[in-house]
């Protein structure tokens, strides 16, 4: 059986710390095979490590949040995964906090242990990693409850930027008679409800694209509710704008950070182009979404 491991502060703190002292913009590190030949870098391993510590050497001290998409580095195999796996810890040698994309949804013992890789103490382990709550909700339960055990987070795929979700997303459920998003979001308000009745944000997160306003109307009030951090990717390379995720979380800007990946690596591997762009973004988006 594992050890447990005392925490100090909760994810919910750490993350609205972060928020605070370095803004609302989170780095995707995609290391998108155009952009490693457009680096003059090889299709390897050895080329996704060498991207990432790029991106960390020129943003890790003004970024407060990466986001490395694990499937980009998965590809290459074991190299690849020693790759993610320098780049988790590098991450936290800069003082920012880690995001691990790999949208892992299962039941059972697999949920648990894929809850352990990456939330418990082995090497691939970050401050937060996304998940599919698509198996039904409390499939998620190793992760949901780990993560509050070790100080994590998680984000809940909650409405996405892809149209092809729209379906899904929006389905009625016959048993609550609430859509599929709504529900999610009404099961993150519970998850989160002890750390509200604290006064302080949830462990709990939720993905909610940047182009999905049409989408979201009518679960304002829900979304008000779920007192978690928000990670809005869709900003930049997908069409989504400063002025788009103002209104579209209102009241609820003060919680959200906008993932930003292509739109920014684009500018690399010159770390002056990369910094320009961040901070031009930066300050974009600090003066809408203050607070």
């Amino acid at each position: 059986m594992m050890e447990e491991t005392a925490v100090e502060e909760s994810f919910g703190k750490r993350f609205q710390q972060m928020r605070t002292e370095r803004g609302p913009l989170c780095v995707g590190i995609d290391p998108h095979p155009e952009l490693l030949e457009a680096w003059g870098l090889p299709r390897s391993g050895a080329g996704v490590w060498d991207f990432s510590m790029r991106v960390l050497d020129a943003l890790g001290d003004v970024c407060g949040f990466f986001k490395p998409q694990s499937a980009l580095y998965e590809e290459y195999g074991s190299s690849g995964i020693s790759a993610l796996t320098a780049t988790l810890r590098a991450i936290e040698d800069v003082g920012a906090l880690s995001i691990a994309d790999v949208k892992r949804g299962d039941i059972g013992s697999t949920m648990s242990a894929y809850a352990r890789a990456y939330l418990g103490d082995g090497p691939l382990v970050a401050d937060a990693m996304t998940v599919s709550p698509f198996l039904g909700f409390e499939s998620l339960r190793p992760a949901l409850d780990l993560a509050r055990e070790r100080g994590r987070g998680v984000f809940v795929l909650t409405l996405t930027s892809n149209p092809e979700a729209g379906p899904l997303q929006g389905a009625m459920m016959a048993d609550s008679g609430r859509s599929v998003a709504e529900n999610i979001m009404t099961q993150v308000a519970a998850e989160n409800s002890t750390s509200a009745s604290q006064g302080q944000l949830g462990h709990v997160g939720m993905v909610i694209g940047a182009t999905v306003a049409e989408r979201m109307q009518g679960l304002e009030e829900v979304l008000q509710d779920t007192n978690g951090p928000i990670l809005v990717p869709g900003f930049g390379a997908q069409g989504g704008t400063s002025q788009d995720i103002a209104k579209l979380f209102g009241a609820a800007t003060n919680r959200v950070i906008i993932s930003s990946s292509r739109g920014i690596l684009r500018q690399g591997p010159d770390p002056k182009g990369l910094q320009e762009t961040f901070s031009n973004n930066l300050v974009s988006l600090k003066a809408i979404l203050a607070g």
